[in-house]
């Protein structure tokens, strides 16, 4: 029998794929990715992608980029075979990219929510209770920056200390073991080139499932990069949840012995409290921060300055869209749960464990 010269085999095998893939995300249990995927085969994903890839020097993601161009290049060559051929070639491409995130990650998406897992409720929050957890991250704060060494208040510490995912990566996974979370494997978070080019998207990191690697942007001064790099890292360890990874960077940060990661830490995750507070009491606050302080706040503000927005509202609506299909049940608003969960998790701990 004639093949017609619109069939491409690999391509329906893709789609076949992702047909699969999207109907099993579907319709199986979630109880059944949190145990068989998230707990049972990802891990081992975890663990043989580390070993063999890990050691690059280079971030994979530019690897990855080269193959996807030289694999475009390749698809516009042969637009001779007609526009039904190269639609079945686009889709397979679409397909494939489809099958190996949710294969390499994204049925992560099913695993049973931290806050869960943790025995809190999100929904009990309270006004006062918020206030209180943004004066206790508050003296959490002025204690970090009084502790710091004065070769780290100075303008090129606060913008320019090296530090990297080899500094976090002990933090992050004694956070989650401690949490009784998956922390097998040697997640890499890379630093994005060129500086900016995450920034201008209001994004300060992301995790790339089909190169197994968390990334941040260069351009984000050194005192931003801590809690970053731990969020980004806890997505490599098979947390999806926004708020779920920025409360395990906050509890790696916290606990660190690292007082230039304890200091970056709870900067950022004071930020999100005071996002949630009247900027009066905010604005007081500021004004009594000790130098170093008032300087690092005046370096990021600059700093934002540097990279525009691109699009917020296109963004916003993408990114809401993808984690509400994947259900992240507050979309965008997951990221600012982790005050919550911070504050709850604290009020259930013995008081002599409680950070203060």
């Amino acid at each position: 029998m004639h093949t017609p010269i619109w069939f491409h085999r690999r391509s329906f095998i893709w789609m076949g794929m992702a047909a699969a893939v999207l109907l099993l995300k579907a319709f199986v249990p979630t109880s059944f990715w949190d145990h068989w995927y998230y707990q049972g085969l990802f891990p081992w994903i975890r663990r043989i992608s580390d070993f063999l890839l890990s050691w690059s020097p280079m971030p994979l993601i530019y690897l990855g980029l080269s193959v996807i161009i030289i694999r475009m290049v390749m698809w516009c060559g042969q637009y001779r075979r007609g526009k039904a051929y190269m639609a079945i070639r686009a889709l397979g491409g679409i397909a494939a990219m489809i099958s190996l995130f949710y294969l390499l990650w994204g049925f992560n998406y099913g695993q049973e929510a931290l806050d869960r897992r943790l025995g809190l409720d999100l929904s009990q929050a309270k006004p006062e209770e918020m206030a209180a957890e943004f004066r206790r991250a508050t003296n959490v704060l002025l204690d970090e920056a009084n502790s710091l060494p004065d070769s780290l208040t100075r303008d090129n510490a606060i913008s320019c200390f090296g530090i990297s995912d080899q500094d976090l990566r002990p933090d992050v996974v004694k956070a989650l073991a401690d949490l009784g979370l998956p922390h097998q494997g040697h997640v890499r978070v890379r630093q994005l080139w060129p500086s900016g080019f995450l920034l201008r998207w209001n994004t300060a990191g992301i995790y790339i499932p089909h190169v197994l690697e968390g990334h941040i942007d260069k351009g984000l001064l050194s005192v931003q990069k801590p809690f970053t790099i731990a969020h980004e890292m806890a997505h490599g360890y098979g947390v999806t949840d926004e708020g779920a990874c920025n409360f395990i960077a906050w509890l790696a940060c916290s606990r660190s012995k690292d007082p230039w990661v304890r200091f970056g830490g709870a900067l950022t995750y004071w930020r999100y409290t005071a996002a949630s507070m009247p900027w009066d009491s905010v604005g007081m606050v500021l004004q009594a921060f000790p130098p170093v302080l008032r300087r690092t706040v005046e370096l990021i503000n600059k700093n934002d300055r540097k990279y525009p927005d691109i699009l917020p509202e296109f963004r916003d609506a993408v990114y809401a869209s993808y984690l509400k299909g994947n259900g992240v049940r507050h979309g965008l608003l997951s990221y600012n749960q982790v005050v919550v969960m911070v504050q709850q998790y604290l009020a259930h701990q013995p008081t002599s464990s409680r950070s203060d």
